[in-house]
């Protein structure tokens, strides 16, 4: 039943796909963007992917050791709207609406992101008395990310995860986030997100441009430069003349070239052997990547750079989301706290750690920021964003906005 509701779902797509792209002429082609906007919506692809990659190579996610702490919530949750409840984990449910959820995740079912889904759903059923049903399909059966955001801009499906740039196609500022040292740590990115009025404001525009609601973020890890062959570095200075991989999108190739390397694209798929020949002599996935695709084997160093974060937006329909009674809605945001938040944070953090020590036990050096140049880097970055992407006032505003509130 299942498998025949996936294919009925895909049809749905198909027929609603030519629909979508009239609603949003910004999604066409290369030439409907800014210049900004279009680099941001090439990184969005080759993001996309490569987060894919990271993500699918996940080991099996456990709740063993989870314990849920309200008082100490790990950022990223969302509440934009002025007619949306306060998250409530602990909401007296009295609605009996029956309601059953289509949810589209693109991973894995065993992957962290994937396992909290699951949880939420679990314990979702459990305290609306069956009332409230998630019908979750994993490991991209209703599509690709994309394929999967546009089913829920039809309502087809009602809850996906996506990369927050993947945005960037229907508001363009969304763009802005691919941008290297934007933030200088984790926590500060999913503080901005869930805090920010400037955030709020992309958030409606997208819901009126896109028909989606944000719900919340979450990060599944960061870009770290790695070498082979290079003595050890400490600063943009140190990497000159350093051939590093990047994506075709020039947005990646600035990336590398503000870090002090020299870019040189090449496929995801011929990495290994570029690296291995020396085609290239170093590459910047996370470390998850770098792992699954077993970089790591002709690496011989890993920069903990974190330069770039790769963060997923959860999304809903709204006119589904407002067909919930505010008990459910309030629940749902809890749930989201709970498990996408501090949850999916336990479960990613684990993960990074037996990646890196299977690096570690490779014989590959693991160098921390605090043996980098980390204000070189981020002066180097600076200097780029100034020179390149600072013609869209909407990036402006959200960049200067950033350092304000952080005062980098």
């Amino acid at each position: 039943m299942k498998r025949l509701l996936a294919v009925m779902l895909m049809f749905a797509l198909m027929m609603n796909l030519s629909a979508c792209a009239m609603n949003n002429p910004k999604a066409e082609g290369d030439g409907q963007t800014k210049e900004t906007g279009t680099a941001a919506n090439e990184k969005a692809a080759d993001s996309a992917e490569e987060a894919g990659d990271e993500t699918d190579s996940s080991q099996a996610a456990s709740e063993d050791g989870f314990v849920y702490d309200p008082n100490d919530q790990y950022p990223g949750m969302v509440v934009y709207r002025a007619q949306d409840p306060e998250a409530d984990l602990d909401v007296e449910i009295t609605s009996t609406d029956q309601i059953t959820w289509t949810v589209a995740v693109c991973l894995q079912e065993s992957n962290p992101q994937s396992m909290a889904v699951k949880l939420m759903a679990e314990e979702l059923a459990e305290k609306t008395n069956g009332n409230f049903v998630w019908d979750v399909f994993y490991n991209s059966t209703l599509g690709s990310e994309s394929e999967a955001v546009e089913l829920v801009r039809n309502n087809t499906v009602q809850f996906v995860t996506s990369n927050v740039t993947v945005m960037s196609p229907y508001v363009d500022a969304f763009g802005v986030f691919a941008m290297p040292y934007l933030f200088h740590t984790e926590e500060d990115e999913l503080t901005y997100l869930s805090t920010s009025e400037k955030a709020a404001e992309l958030y409606k525009e997208l819901e009126e441009t896109a028909n989606l609601v944000t719900l919340g973020f979450n990060c599944t890890g960061s870009r770290c430069l790695s070498t082979t062959g290079v003595s050890r570095i400490s600063s943009p200075e140190d990497l000159k003349a350093v051939k590093v991989r990047s994506m075709e999108a020039q947005v990646w190739q600035d990336v590398i070239s503000c870090m002090g390397a020299t870019p040189v694209p090449v496929a995801y798929t011929e990495l290994y052997t570029a690296l291995q020949t020396g085609v290239v002599q170093g590459q910047d996935n996370p470390v998850a990547n770098t792992v699954d695709g077993k970089f790591y084997e002709v690496l011989d160093t890993y920069y903990e750079t974190d330069h770039s974060y790769l963060v997923s937006g959860y999304y809903t329909n709204p006119t589904a989301w407002d067909a919930l009674p505010d008990d459910y809605k309030a629940l749902v945001a809890g749930l989201m706290e709970k498990y996408q938040g501090n949850y999916y944070h336990q479960e990613v953090l684990k993960f990074r750690e037996d990646c890196t020590q299977v690096m570690v036990d490779a014989g590959v050096e693991i160098v921390g920021q605090d043996e980098l140049d980390m204000d070189a880097f981020y002066a180097g970055a600076d200097a780029m964003i100034e020179k390149t992407y600072m013609t869209d006032p909407k990036y402006v505003e959200i960049i200067n906005d950033v350092k304000a509130v952080f005062q980098y």
